[in-house]
């Protein structure tokens, strides 16, 4: 039997104890966005359309249980967003869109940005280990200015912030692609800097289609042909060029393909990518509205990494039967 005097001590010691562990938890950090967690998945498409097509994207997209939607653009090709927005609905905050040309049309443009509480068409923020960057090409002259002024500010920011790993930019109009939608303002503009503070990832959308380049360094001679980096197929150690994805795959339509010796997959038909990140390791994986995998790569930052055989690195997300 304990006696009364150790009883006492017991209770006297354990409630401070007990009021401090409630501070900590009080304390610490709650929600995916303020956690150190460097483990997760997000998915992203542009160019969708109301149909069928769409309905089925965004169902291939919730399957995977991403963490966030990116969207590239281009939305409901309608004079109201709101066909559009009952589709995604359900994901509610995690969705977070870029602006394409079909968006600003009218007041479409007001509409989106009062739906996902934008005060401008571009802005950035992180996400456990991640910094992104959602640009807008569809701005005017004074606008574009204050863009550029923001991004370089932005990413000078973050090249100095130890906690994040990775830098990923999306937005509409893609800088290379393999027909004639290449944006090519942005492109001499943009580029450049993000190489100079070392953006790992480039996500797009406008071509009606997948495109994926090799790693890219800006040209200077010549902006529309861009220097291959690295011919390297599926895996790519810290890599000094960009990666530039097209995933204008949502369901609105499909646009043919030119071949283009900077890109290492294309393909030509609906879908969507998704991106797992876990620490130092990213890798994507495109999926075809038939469940099947286009295309997969993997950039890391960890050299114990980098020999990792291609065909186990890569878990495949399963999800349900497509809707009929």
């Amino acid at each position: 039997m304990v006696s009364a005097p150790c009883n006492y001590f017991q209770v006297a010691f354990a409630a401070p104890v007990v009021i401090i562990l409630a501070l900590l938890f009080h304390l610490m950090p709650i929600g995916a966005e303020e956690s150190g967690e460097a483990e997760f998945n997000f998915v992203a498409a542009g160019d969708w359309g109301c149909g069928h097509e769409a309905i089925q994207t965004f169902f291939m997209m919730k399957n995977m249980q991403p963490e966030l939607y990116l969207g590239l653009g281009d939305y409901s090709y309608q004079n109201s967003i709101d066909c559009w927005l009952n589709i995604v609905k359900s994901a509610g905050n995690d969705f977070k869109i870029s602006l394409g040309n079909h968006d600003t049309e009218g007041k479409l443009l007001q509409a989106y940005m009062d739906e996902f509480k934008l005060d401008k068409q571009y802005y950035s923020f992180n996400y456990r280990n991640t910094h992104f960057i959602a640009l807008s090409t569809e701005l005017n002259k004074d606008e574009v200015k204050q863009q550029l002024r923001f991004v370089r500010n932005d990413l000078s920011i973050t090249k100095a912030n130890q906690n994040i790993d990775w830098i990923i930019v999306f937005f509409h109009r893609p800088f290379y692609s393999a027909g004639d939608t290449d944006f090519t303002n942005m492109r001499r503009t943009y580029h450049p800097v993000f190489e100079k503070f070392g953006v790992d990832l480039v996500i797009q959308g406008h071509s009606h289609n997948y495109q994926r380049s090799y790693p890219l360094l800006f040209n200077e001679v010549r902006h529309s042909e861009p220097l291959v980096d690295d011919k390297e197929q599926f895996q790519y150690h810290d890599p000094k060029g960009i990666i530039f994805v097209i995933a204008g795959t949502g369901g609105e339509s499909v646009q043919p393909l030119n071949k283009k010796s900077f890109l290492a997959s294309s393909y030509e038909g609906y879908g969507c990518i998704n991106v797992e990140i876990k620490g130092k390791s990213l890798s994507v994986e495109y999926y075809s509205d038939s469940n099947d995998t286009i295309d997969k790569f993997m950039i890391s930052k960890n050299p114990a990494s980098k020999n990792v055989d291609k065909e186990t690195e890569f878990q495949r997300i399963e999800y349900n039967e497509p809707t009929k």
